[in-house]
C-alpha cells in the first residue's frame, strides 16, 4: 500500500458512487475500500467453516448461534479476566479457539493503520466501541422538518408513488435517479404488483434462497451431483461446497453447515439498466439529481425502536464500551433526522394500515415539527389494467355491503370486466418460492396427514396458509381436562380433586357449564373405576401416557412426523417389548380400516408406524391397538350397569397371536375389556373378534410408510389441487369443511373412490 494511502469503511452502494465521482481523475487514487464487516475481519480476526465446525461440536451449539458468539469475541480481550459470567465464557472460548489456530490475525494490516488514513461513511449505527476504533464524532442534532403525506393504506402509498414517477418521467426525470427507501420486504408484493400495472421497471432486491431448488435438493438426498445437469443454481450449488474444504458427506455437522451456507445463496436478481432502485438510506449519499421516496415512516419501523434483548442486558452494559438501549433508541432519531437531512429531493409518507395490521404515524413526526398532507389523489388516468382490477373490488363492496365506493360509477360506465365470471380451480405456486420459506423442519401429524388425503386444498389452507384458527369450546375444553386427567391417574400420590380444581381454574365456567360439570365429575369417576378394573386383568404393567414421538422421514431436507399417543401398555421380555395402544375418543368411533388405501382412516395405522420407526423401544412386538370411548351422552335409564360399562370396552384389532393376547387379556376367551372379543380352543376367534397376524401388522406399517413419504413428497412438490374424496356417492371431505366459502368445490373437483372391502392392498399373503 502507497505511504499516506487512504482507507474508507463503506458499504458496497457508497464504494460504487466514489468511485463514479472520481472516473475522470487522471491519476489512480491509492484508496482501499472495505465495508464494515471486511474491516473488522482484518481488525480483530477472521474465521473459517472449520472454526464453525469446531464450536458446534465441542460446545454442543447451533449454527446461529456460533456467528453470535464470534461476533461478540471482537470485543472481548483473552488476557483480562471479566466479572461478567458471559464475557469470560466467551474469553475462554477465544482463547481456545486461538490455542488451535482457528482464528486468524492480521498484524500487517493493523501496522498499516499507523501510516495511513482511516475514514468510515455511510455507517450511522455505530456502536461505543466502535466509534472509539474510528474516532467518530457524534452526530449533529440539527433542526429538520419536511411536508410528509398521509395515506390510509400501504396500497395508497405505493399507488401515489407511481403515479408521481409516471409525472417526473413526464419532466424528464430518469428511471436510474429514482430510488425508493425504507421498504422491506412487506412492501415487495404491493410494489412489484402495482409498479406492473403502470408498466414501471423496478430492481426489488428479493432475496429467494436456492435451498429449495430441485437439483440442491437432489443433492442433499443422494450426495451425487450431475455436472452435466443444465440448471442455472448449479454454479452456485457448487460454489458452496467448494467453500468447505473439509467438508464430509457422512459427518452431520458439515451437513448442517453446508445447509446453512445453501439457504444464505441467494438467486441473483435480474438488473436492468434503466429501473426503479430500492435502496438502503442509510448506505449510500443521494445527489441533487436523485428524487428520494422515503414510504413507511411508522412507530417501530422508523427510526428503527431497539429492545434489551442484546447477548449482553442493559444492566450488563453499564461501565462498558456498548449503548444501552434508552441510548440507542435516542441516537436512532439523530440518525434519521440525519439520514433525511442529506437528501436534496425527499419525498416522505407513512400509511395506517394494511389488510393484516395497522399502523401509527412514527413520533419524529410530531417531534421534528412535520407538516402532514393528505396523500395525492388519483385520478384514475393512469392505468386501464388497474382500474379494472380495483373496479372489481369495488363492485364486490357494493355486492356485500351495499356502500358504493368513489368513481365505482364512472369505472363501471367505461370499463366491461367479466365480475363473477371465474374458475374455482386452484392455480398453483412457485415451488422454489415455496420451499424457500416453508418453516422449517416441516412437521407432518396425522391431522394434517389426513387433511391432505380428504383434499389437497384443505392441507393448503390449514397448513401453508394457516387459515385455521383455533377457538377452545366448552366440548374441547372438558375433553383436554380428560385427557390430563387421564395422564395421571395412576401416578403415586395421584389426588383427583386437587387436578380436577386446578384444570377448573383456567376458564371462567357459566352457571349452565358448573352444573354440566356436576355429572361430568361423576362420568370421570366411573371411568376411573373401570380403567382400575382392566389394569388387573392385564399383564401389561408398565405403560406411557401422552408419548410424543417424532420419526425422520428424509435426510435431505427436514420432515418429521410427530404424534402424540394417549396411552400405550407394555411388558417387556428380556429384549423384546409386547406393547397395546389406546386412543381416547369422545365421539363415535369407526374401526374399518380398508379405506387405507386411500390414505383415509389411518390413525391406528399410524400409531403402528410411528411405534415401529419411533424407537420408543428396541424391539417392538405388536400386541393390539385400540380406541377407547371416554365420554358419552346421557344414558338410557334401563341401561344395566353391566352394559354401562361395556361402553368403556377396547374397540380396534388385537394380535392373532394367543400367548401374546392372553397376558394382555387375561379374559381373552370371553373378554371383559376387548370389545367382540371371544375365544375357544375348538373353535378359535369368534367372526366379531378384530385380530391381525404379525405379518399383517408389518404389511401395514409399510404400506403407511409408503403413504407417509408419497404425501410428503406431494406437499414438498406444492401439489394443492383441489380434490375432495367421494364414496358411494358420500363426500367423505367437505361435510365438516370450513373452507366451503373459499374452494367453491365442484363436483369436476371429487375423486370417486371405490369401496374397498379386505386388505388385499397391503400385499404380502
Amino acid at each position: 500500500m502507497k505511504e499516506n494511502a487512504k482507507i474508507i469503511v463503506c458499504p458496497p452502494a457508497e464504494k460504487i458512487r466514489i468511485l463514479q465521482s472520481f472516473s475522470y481523475a487522471k491519476e489512480i487514487l491509492p484508496i482501499t475500500f472495505y465495508t464494515k464487516e471486511e474491516f473488522y475481519q482484518k481488525y480483530f480476526f477472521s474465521y473459517d467453516e472449520n472454526t464453525l465446525y469446531t464450536l458446534m461440536k465441542n460446545y454442543h451449539l447451533q449454527y446461529d448461534i456460533c456467528l453470535l458468539y464470534l461476533k461478540w469475541m471482537r470485543v472481548v480481550d483473552i488476557q483480562k479476566e471479566y466479572s461478567l459470567e458471559k464475557l469470560e465464557f466467551l474469553r475462554k472460548i477465544k482463547k481456545d479457539l486461538i490455542n488451535q489456530n482457528l482464528l486468524f490475525f492480521h498484524p500487517a494490516f493493523l501496522s498499516s493503520l499507523v501510516s495511513n488514513s482511516l475514514e468510515i461513511q455511510s455507517y450511522y449505527d455505530l456502536d461505543l466501541w466502535e466509534e472509539e476504533i474510528f474516532h467518530s464524532s457524534p452526530l449533529e442534532d440539527i433542526p429538520y422538518t419536511h411536508d410528509i403525506y398521509e395515506y390510509e393504506t400501504m396500497e395508497e402509498e405505493v399507488n401515489a408513488v407511481c403515479i408521481q414517477i409516471l409525472e417526473l418521467l413526464k419532466n424528464g426525470h430518469s428511471l436510474s435517479s429514482i430510488y425508493l427507501c425504507n421498504v422491506g420486504e412487506d412492501y415487495y408484493y404491493t410494489i412489484d404488483r402495482l409498479f406492473s400495472y403502470y408498466h414501471i421497471p423496478v430492481s426489488i432486491p428479493y432475496h429467494r434462497s436456492i435451498y429449495g431448488n430441485n437439483t440442491v435438493q437432489k443433492y442433499l438426498k443422494t450426495g451425487e451431483l450431475d455436472l452435466e445437469e443444465d440448471s442455472s443454481v448449479l454454479p452456485l450449488l457448487v460454489s458452496c461446497i467448494n467453500s468447505i474444504p473439509s467438508f464430509d458427506w457422512n459427518d452431520s455437522i458439515w451437513r448442517e453447515i453446508l445447509i446453512h451456507k445453501l439457504q444464505a445463496t441467494y438467486y441473483p436478481n435480474p438488473s436492468y439498466k434503466e429501473a426503479v432502485s430500492i435502496a438502503d438510506l442509510s448506505s449510500r449519499e443521494f445527489g441533487e439529481e436523485d428524487i428520494v421516496f422515503v414510504l413507511g415512516i411508522n412507530q417501530e419501523q422508523f427510526p428503527i425502536i431497539h429492545k434489551d434483548t442484546d447477548y449482553l442486558s442493559d444492566v450488563e452494559k453499564e461501565g462498558l464500551s456498548f449503548y444501552t438501549t434508552t441510548a440507542w433508541n435516542k441516537k436512532e432519531k439523530i440518525i434519521a433526522k440525519t439520514l433525511l437531512r442529506k437528501i436534496p429531493h425527499a419525498i416522505l409518507s407513512y400509511k395506517l394500515r394494511t389488510p393484516f395490521a395497522s399502523f401509527y404515524p412514527s413520533t419524529i413526526i410530531d417531534e421534528f415539527s412535520f407538516t402532514v398532507k393528505k396523500g395525492i389523489v388519483d385520478t384514475y388516468s393512469y392505468s386501464n389494467l388497474y382500474n379494472q382490477i380495483r373496479l372489481g373490488k369495488k363492485l364486490d363492496t357494493y355486492r356485500i355491503y351495499k356502500e358504493e365506493s368513489p368513481f365505482l360509477r364512472e369505472l363501471n360506465c367505461h370499463y366491461k370486466i367479466p365480475y363473477l365470471k371465474y374458475t374455482n380451480q386452484f392455480s398453483g405456486i412457485d415451488k422454489d418460492f415455496y420451499l424457500t420459506h416453508l418453516s422449517y423442519p416441516l412437521k407432518l401429524s396425522y391431522t394434517s396427514f389426513n387433511a391432505y388425503q380428504e383434499c389437497k386444498f384443505k392441507y393448503y389452507l390449514n397448513s401453508v396458509l394457516k387459515l385455521n384458527s383455533y377457538e377452545e369450546t366448552f366440548s374441547s375444553f372438558i375433553g383436554s381436562m380428560f385427557h390430563k386427567l387421564l395422564s395421571l391417574c395412576f401416578l403415586p400420590n395421584f389426588s383427583f380433586e386437587e387436578e380436577y380444581q386446578k384444570f377448573l381454574e383456567k376458564r371462567d365456567l357459566s352457571l349452565k357449564e358448573v352444573v354440566l360439570f356436576t355429572r361430568i365429575k361423576k362420568e370421570f369417576l366411573k371411568l376411573y373405576e373401570v380403567l382400575k378394573k382392566q389394569k388387573t386383568l392385564t399383564g401389561f404393567d408398565d405403560s406411557f401416557y401422552e408419548k410424543r414421538i417424532e420419526v425422520p422421514i428424509r435426510e435431505d431436507i427436514s420432515v418429521y412426523f410427530v404424534g402424540v399417543l394417549d396411552k400405550i401398555l407394555y411388558y417387556q421380555k428380556i429384549e423384546d417389548t409386547y406393547f397395546s395402544i389406546i386412543d381416547y375418543k369422545s365421539g363415535d368411533i369407526d374401526t374399518h380400516l380398508e379405506p387405507m388405501k386411500y390414505g383415509l382412516h389411518m390413525q391406528l395405522p399410524v400409531y403402528l408406524y410411528l411405534m415401529h420407526y419411533g424407537r420408543v423401544f428396541h424391539n417392538p412386538i405388536f400386541a393390539g391397538i385400540y380406541y377407547q370411548n371416554i365420554l358419552f351422552d346421557y344414558p338410557k335409564w334401563d341401561e344395566s350397569p353391566k352394559n354401562l360399562e361395556k361402553r368403556y370396552y377396547l374397540d380396534g384389532y388385537s394380535t392373532d397371536d394367543i400367548s401374546i393376547l392372553e397376558r394382555m387379556d387375561s379374559t381373552y376367551q370371553t373378554s371383559e375389556m376387548i370389545k367382540g372379543m371371544k375365544y375357544s380352543d375348538d373353535k378359535g376367534f369368534d367372526r366379531y373378534s378384530k385380530v391381525l397376524s404379525n405379518e399383517s401388522v408389518f404389511d401395514m406399517v409399510q404400506y403407511t410408510k409408503k403413504k407417509i413419504e408419497e404425501t410428503t413428497q406431494s406437499i414438498l412438490d406444492a401439489d394443492f389441487m383441489i380434490n375432495p374424496k367421494k364414496m358411494n356417492k358420500e363426500n367423505l371431505s367437505c361435510q365438516y369443511c370450513p373452507y366451503k366459502d373459499i374452494c367453491f368445490m365442484r363436483e369436476s373437483n371429487c375423486i370417486e373412490l371405490e369401496k374397498v372391502v379386505d386388505f388385499s392392498f397391503l400385499g404380502g399373503e
